[in-house]
């Protein structure tokens, strides 16, 4: 699949999940907040370079660790396209994800 960009799609509960993180950690800091959105940006970009690397967890949805922070982004590949579903804190219950698949 080299050649074409990947394009990210982040759906509307990933985008929920992320402001409620953003929001937790900018009440403890705001550089604190700033750090975890450039986390999880760095963690986007990386996707796009090579999103079929990550672990499969289930079918064809894919998990993709966030560094320095304890966040796991789950996605699918369709295409050329990365749909982001979920932003999870690892300390919840990953199957909430489920809910989420197409």
């Amino acid at each position: 699949m080299k050649g074409k960009a990947f394009k990210i799609e982040i759906s509307d509960e990933a985008e929920n999940d992320l402001d409620s993180s953003y929001s937790y950690y900018f009440d403890e800091s705001s550089k604190l907040a700033d750090t975890f959105f450039q986390s999880i940006k760095i963690s986007l970009e990386n996707l796009k370079k090579s999103p079929l690397s990550f672990p499969l967890v289930h079918k064809n949805l894919r998990k993709y660790t966030v560094r320095k922070f304890p966040f796991v982004i789950y996605y699918q590949v369709e295409d050329f396209i990365i749909k982001v579903i979920a932003i999870f804190h690892t300390s919840r219950n990953p199957k909430i994800w489920d809910e989420r698949i197409e």
